[in-house]
């Protein structure tokens, strides 16, 4: 494993130990506050809507100081808002704050690392080529997304207050080790971020129109997991910890193997093929019949999750102009947020109305997303 990748990766496996913990937790936190699943799912949806912008500035002010700078300075942020965590129990004061740390949505997704545009311009800018790029991706997973496995599985061990003077220490030391291992030798440069985009507009539309249908999908599944486990299958923090960790941990070993389909098939059909899979085995997790073949399912479900997201975040990054390495895949994320956010509202009402509908409906929008990629080009993200 080459240098950078060892970096990045720590520094991710740091603050994933934060929020492998909070996607567990905060949801059923938020209900404890609220008073209600679909007041948590408006609390996370509040949260995404200002993560929204808070990490496009980042992404925009790392492509003129420095990715690796740029990359700290988020993690400050995450720093902070892990303090107010610590400080309100005002629900609306932890979503502002988590919003301004540019973690907007929750659930498994949280905890995985390519998907972040800082990371994948860093990858970029130390890769040769899709394949190299898509293996550098899935090995940075592997790390980083062992951090959300351990995270997990605390929140079964220590209380809200415990996790964060722990979680305060690691995320400051992601900020720092980032900085101080790749950001010394970063220059800032005279550009405009945004420009880059606009030279990429057609291929930028294509991918945000399939990530604005995935992005239902996800919001709808994802955002509020926790809370879905607890209602539907009566599980508690320490049995959803364990399922996230194999969730987890399904994703990031088929994130190792992703460029072996990117080789075989290329990264558009090894893209939209993950998407058709995770979709029809996340229909099917209402029907599995007993606790083991829900965590089998969901393990695999996992796995086509982590083959297609480091596919995806290999492809934007390679069709990114220069001088917007991290901006354009951040603005092709909007859609994708955008979906996303009102979803976890959205989510919260079908957990109180209907909990079996939530995976089929979600599934159907994550299939929908898969067509669309497929009216990508190939060569557009070499």
């Amino acid at each position: 494993m080459r240098r950078y990748q060892v970096a990045i990766g720590l520094e991710r496996f740091l603050r994933n130990l934060a929020t492998g913990y909070l996607a567990v937790v905060v949801p059923l936190y938020l209900k404890s506050l609220t008073g209600s699943a679909l007041m948590a799912g408006v609390a996370v949806t509040v949260a995404g809507l200002i993560s929204l912008g808070s990490s496009i500035l980042y992404a925009a002010l790392g492509d003129v100081v420095g990715h690796a700078r740029g990359l700290a300075v988020s993690e400050t942020a995450f720093a902070a808002a892990l303090l107010v965590l610590g400080a309100t129990k005002n629900p609306w004061a932890i979503a502002i704050a988590l919003g301004l740390s540019g973690l907007g949505m929750l659930g498994p997704g949280a905890t995985r690392g390519s998907f972040v545009p800082l990371i994948m311009a860093l990858v970029r800018r130390n890769a040769r080529g899709a394949l190299e790029r898509t293996r550098d991706l899935g090995a940075i997973n592997f790390l980083s997304t062992a951090g959300g496995i351990v995270g997990s599985l605390l929140a079964g061990l220590l209380n809200l207050r415990e996790a964060l003077a722990l979680f305060i220490g690691s995320v400051s030391a992601a900020a720092l080790l980032v900085l101080l291992w790749l950001g010394r030798g970063e220059t800032v440069r005279r550009i405009n971020p945004l420009a880059g985009v606009a030279k990429r507009a057609n291929t930028v539309w294509v991918y945000s129109l399939s990530q604005l249908l995935a992005g239902v999908g996800v919001g709808l599944s994802n955002s509020l997991l926790s809370l879905w486990m607890n209602v539907y299958l009566g599980v508690g923090k320490a049995a959803i910890g364990v399922i996230f960790a194999l969730g987890n941990l399904a994703f990031s070993t088929a994130s190792l193997f992703a460029h072996a389909f990117v080789r075989r098939l290329g990264m558009v059909k090894a893209s939209a093929a993950s998407r058709f899979a995770s979709g029809a085995l996340l229909a099917a997790l209402p029907l599995a019949p007993n606790g083991a073949i829900f965590v089998v399912m969901y393990m695999l479900y996992n796995a086509m999750v982590g083959i297609g997201g480091t596919a995806r975040s290999s492809f934007i990054s390679g069709a990114a102009a220069e001088g917007s390495e991290a901006t354009t895949p951040a603005v092709a994320s909007i859609s994708m947020r955008i979906a996303a956010t009102p979803s976890a509202a959205a989510a919260g009402y079908l957990i109180d109305v209907g909990p079996p509908l939530l995976m089929p409906i979600a599934a159907a929008f994550i299939i929908a997303a898969g067509y669309v990629f497929l009216k990508l080009r190939e060569e557009e993200g070499a």
